[in-house]
């Protein structure tokens, strides 16, 4: 019998929609947060929980489930479920990441701990369990700081302090309502003054580590939802490459990693690379599809194949060309002109584009890193054809938006 698989989804994100027609996807349960606005195959049975942070509710369901269907592979292609999708595994005895190594890779408090105590050059930080005892803790991390939850992605919720007088303001503001409110705690972390940013995303099965690859964003991500945000990726002979991939190798054995995929996050600065934080799940926007382009890897597959103890297909091909993803820049409100897709496919070097919203369509308020109308993917051959060709699509580029 086709073994049963458990995908656990929060309102924001699933896992695309081929990977529940691929084979080892025969029997599948979700569990998602109420009113999440995914449509999964009819063969898919959903169950609903208030909180896909929530561990001890999320078990409650899965061992529901498992009552009547028992599941041998927990999945959990976001980065909210990987503390519930580990404790899970931990608890019923399965396969794959358990509850300690899944915290490595989603409570950044540990994971920054952990990375810290093997060695690994990361920024300073500490734990609040309340956003006004953000202060004294920046006082001991040093100003200006970082500050958001221990669980989280795709910048939300994540705040920039230059000064005790500029926290004071945002704590008196509803601004902060959020923070304020959350349940689970606060890091805060110095800031690091960046020359660049960079990512590494990976496949590891069996501990080792069969396929990485380097990529640099145009510019640092904080900050950068109404800019053109996106990466290429390194060359062979680009001097940060060699130092990436062995910070890469060096988080995954630190954290544990057996088998999975990874996208890890580096700050280049003048004192050389620091580690901000790892994931153990496919990147978002269109990095996925961009090593695709650039190296015929297909992450989301690897990703699945991994999840449900398989080995991984990482066979990477050679491509002349720079591949660059660029995510459209965004605003809150209802779109009344956008860009025709006809009118990016024809600029110099585009190779794919995908419209991801249309006029009509409402972008929300609270935007995150991924929250984009569309991206373009398009190659160069060096890293100023890389720029200039950017220079070519921002030009051509126009959204409007009005109240919605």
């Amino acid at each position: 019998m086709t073994p049963h698989v458990l995908v656990l989804c929060s309102r924001r994100r699933a896992m695309p929609a081929r990977l529940f027609d691929a084979p080892g996807m025969e029997r599948v349960t979700v569990i998602a947060e109420t009113g999440h606005p995914h449509r999964f195959p009819d063969s898919v049975e959903t169950v609903e929980v208030g909180d896909i942070q929530d561990p001890g509710e999320v078990y409650a369901a899965a061992l529901s489930i498992a009552r009547r269907a028992p599941f041998g592979h927990v999945v959990a292609p976001v980065e909210f479920s990987q503390a519930a999708a580990g404790y899970i595994r931990s608890t019923l005895g399965l396969p794959g990441l358990g509850y300690e190594s899944a915290l490595g890779f989603s409570h950044k408090y540990l994971m920054k701990q952990r990375l810290r105590d093997a060695g690994l050059p990361v920024t300073d930080f500490a734990q609040v369990l309340a956003l006004d005892d953000v202060p004294d803790a920046a006082d001991r991390v040093g100003w200006p700081c970082v500050v958001k939850p221990v669980f989280g992605g795709g910048c939300l919720d994540v705040v920039t302090f230059t000064s005790r007088k500029e926290f004071d303001d945002f704590a008196a503001s509803p601004r902060a309502d959020s923070l304020r409110g959350t349940r689970i705690p606060l890091i805060v972390e110095r800031f690091v003054p960046m020359d660049a940013e960079l990512h590494c995303d990976g496949v590891v099965h069996d501990g080792e580590v069969r396929f990485a690859a380097a990529a640099r964003y145009f510019t640092p991500l904080l900050g950068q939802i109404d800019n053109f945000s996106g990466s290429y990726f390194l060359p062979g002979d680009h001097p940060d490459l060699a130092p990436a991939l062995d910070l890469h190798a060096r988080v995954v054995r630190a954290l544990g990693m057996r088998s999975g995929v990874t996208h890890l996050e580096l700050f280049k600065t003048p004192g050389g690379l620091l580690v901000g934080e790892v994931a153990c799940r496919p990147a978002g926007g269109g990095i996925p599809e961009a090593l695709r382009l650039q190296y015929g890897i297909d992450i989301w597959q690897a990703f699945l194949d991994t999840s449900i103890g398989r080995d991984p297909r990482c066979e990477p091909r050679h491509r002349d060309n720079v591949v660059v993803n660029a995510d459209f820049p965004t605003r809150p409100g209802r779109i009344t002109r956008l860009v025709p897709e006809a009118d990016l496919a024809v600029l110099p070097g585009v190779i794919g584009t995908r419209m991801t919203m249309a006029v009509g369509d409402v972008i929300p308020a609270d935007l995150t890193s991924s929250t984009s109308p569309g991206l373009v993917f398009y190659e160069a051959g060096d890293e100023g054809e890389v720029l200039s060709r950017l220079e070519n699509i921002r030009e051509a580029y126009f959204l409007e938006t009005s109240a919605p």
